[in-house]
């Protein structure tokens, strides 16, 4: 990664002005300070506002998510000239519509790596039923011929041009307790005591809002795992989370403070939230979905995903898997990524010598889209108007929007978009009729004609959605870029955080149905640390690709705000590079890196705003964009 000039397009195209959409207020938070003269608002996903009930706290949420997002689009922006635009300084028009990009929220990869009918060729060696896919989808194991059951086996290691079976072989990745539900849509199943399904909770909401909103307030956050995952429910499978449940702890049941907030981290694979399975009605419940927790369903992803697919590769677009393949950018054989890099990279040249710029719409946000219906019905213990259940019952009245919307004004054009923005849905038998037959389960409704046995049924009848907003751009030709290499870069810088953080995310384990190990530290985010400018020494752990020998040539800088300047008020001393294995939030591997431990002291004078990080070796510079926060002190 170099660093980047951050056009949002071709010198050839208009100038762009500021375009505000909605309360945009600037960043004024009560603890942390302001961004000064932030004249765009960053919508939160779906336009939830839940913490509506403490204005200060939901403006500082705000804010909070309008810094994340101009720090994640500045890092997704390619390198000049760019079709990638920035939203903050673009003049969008109100005639700009948003368009839906879609796809099957049910793994492509355990489709295409698995089943007998993979969705492309080549055919796989496995060849599994339908039965047997459903049970990968939903627990990431299997029952062969012998009803022994089976982990994820190995894919393939080389799968560009396609996958080679006759190679190396390699664990299923993403790793973790829930990794191979990789379609950004994750799902959490509660059976009863005959193993039938009584509910499944699908969830599709970024990790980075909830990381965002414990900062804010973790009381709201206990709060919300409780209406959610107890919405609708029987009395005897509701469960209680506490504020204990949630925190990040050490080895020693400590919890780990943030150094931003002075309270204890977020854990976003608390006991409540991490693998498929849900345990209800028990002495010792747990288990659920709130948010996404495989490492590449994250937000920062997706941005990234858009900014990489905006450039134009020599494979041209008309094809998925040659255009991911020359452009390095995703997972092949995901459902999601291949379609999506397709859908922004026609968005930005649609062959047809008009060309345009291309991002996401705000709110930025994935969304599960309503099923389609048509082939629900109901089994032969439900007949409506009989046995207390309703004359008017639907089959589609087990679909429970618990989070988000079925439809939301785009407040560009003052349209609906073209689709829904549901960011949790429950899928349950309703109460009143359970009030008249509490025997009922989800395998007394039909999809296709068989009983809803696996989560993976309903999952398979809807899909995902990414809204993206193209601006045209008139006759201005993208330049053609050759291939991407697959081969790792020296000195990049990846992440950074507080040390603090970083010491107490990466010695846990995660499981996962494969044994294979993932740190903790592959589940966080890229919301920027704060570092006040107070004159203190402080603590971070910037991870980077690789470094030299000796260390002593390798420095480390801070830019000045939208520039290649380095801050001179800001010191950086580095202490210790230390070699660390994980997924970089955003892979769906982890890979071996190095832990640059950092002594940062931010000079009273330093201006606030947002800072790039630079790491030099012998005048090679490469830069990661607004990966820290400088508060103005109040």
């Amino acid at each position: 990664m170099s660093d980047t000039n951050r056009v949002s397009g071709p010198d050839a195209l208009p100038n762009k002005s500021s375009a505000k959409l909605g309360p945009g207020t600037g960043l004024n938070t009560p603890r942390f300070g302001q961004l000064a003269d932030v004249a765009y608002q960053y919508f939160t996903p779906a336009f939830v506002q839940d913490l509506a009930d403490q204005p200060p706290l939901q403006e500082e949420l705000n804010n909070w998510w309008t810094l994340n997002l101009t720090s994640w689009v500045a890092q997704a922006m390619p390198a000049a000239p760019s079709w990638f635009y920035d939203p903050a300084t673009t003049n969008i028009p109100s005639d700009a519509a948003s368009v839906a990009i879609q796809w099957s929220a049910f793994s492509g990869r355990i489709k295409q790596f698995y089943s007998a009918n993979p969705p492309v060729a080549p055919a796989n060696p496995y060849k599994l039923n339908a039965t047997q896919i459903y049970s990968l989808g939903d627990t990431g194991y299997y029952a062969d011929s012998s009803n022994k059951n089976v982990a994820l086996p190995n894919i393939p290691s080389t799968l560009c041009p396609q996958a080679n079976w006759n190679g190396t072989l390699k664990t299923f990745g993403p790793y973790g307790p829930r990794g191979w539900q990789d379609e950004y849509c994750e799902w959490s199943v509660f059976r009863n005591a005959s193993n039938q399904v009584v509910r499944v909770d699908f969830t599709c909401e970024n990790p980075e809002y909830w990381t965002t909103l414990w900062k804010v307030s973790p009381e709201r956050v206990v709060q919300l795992y409780n209406s959610t995952l107890n919405a609708n429910a029987q009395s005897q499978n509701q469960i209680t989370v506490t504020l204990a449940d949630l925190q990040l702890t050490d080895a020693s049941g400590n919890p780990v403070i943030d150094p931003n907030t002075g309270r204890p981290a977020y854990n976003p694979l608390n006991k409540w939230n991490s693998g498929p399975i849900s345990v209800r009605g028990a002495s010792n419940p747990s288990g659920g979905a709130m948010h996404l927790t495989s490492t590449p369903n994250t937000l920062q992803t997706e941005i990234g995903l858009a900014g990489a697919s905006s450039v134009q590769y020599s494979s041209g677009n008309l094809y998925p898997q040659p255009l991911i393949c020359c452009g390095n950018f995703g997972q092949e054989y995901r459902h999601s990524d291949p379609h999506i890099g397709q859908s922004v990279s026609q968005a930005v040249n649609p062959n047809t010598g008009s060309y345009n710029l291309a991002n996401l719409a705000n709110p930025f946000g994935l969304y599960i889209q309503l099923p389609n219906f048509a082939n629900w019905t109901f089994g032969s213990n439900i007949v409506p108007g009989q046995g207390g259940i309703p004359a008017s019952a639907q089959p589609s009245d087990i679909w429970q929007i618990v989070r988000g919307s079925q439809t939301c004004i785009d407040p560009v054009t003052g349209q609906a978009f073209p689709g829904n923005m549901i960011l949790h849905a429950a899928c349950q038998i309703p109460l009143a009729w359970l009030q008249a037959n509490p025997n009922l389960t989800l395998a007394d409704i039909q999809i296709n004609g068989r009983p809803i046995q696996w989560a993976g049924q309903i999952a398979e009848t809807f899909n995902m959605t990414l809204y993206a907003r193209p601006l045209p751009a008139g006759s201005t030709k993208p330049p053609t870029n050759p291939c991407t290499s697959t081969q790792t870069a020296p000195y990049v810088p990846l992440q950074c955080m507080y040390s603090q953080l970083w010491n107490g995310y990466y010695p846990i384990n995660e499981p996962a149905p494969t044994g294979a190990a993932l740190s903790l530290a592959s589940n966080t985010t890229f919301v920027a640390p704060w570092l006040p400018a107070n004159g203190k020494s402080q603590a971070l752990t910037l991870t980077c690709t690789t470094v030299p020998s000796p260390l002593s040539d390798l420095q480390v800088a801070f830019l000045l705000p939208g520039s290649d300047a380095v801050d001179t008020n800001i010191s950086v001393t580095v202490s210790a590079a230390t070699p660390v294995t994980y997924a970089v939030p955003g892979n769906s591997y982890p890979d071996n890196y190095f832990a640059l431990s950092l002594a940062v002291t931010v000079g009273s004078s330093s201006a606030p705003g947002l800072r790039s990080v630079q790491i030099t070796v012998n005048s090679n510079s490469n830069v990661l964009p607004d990966a820290v926060f400088i508060p103005e002190i109040e």
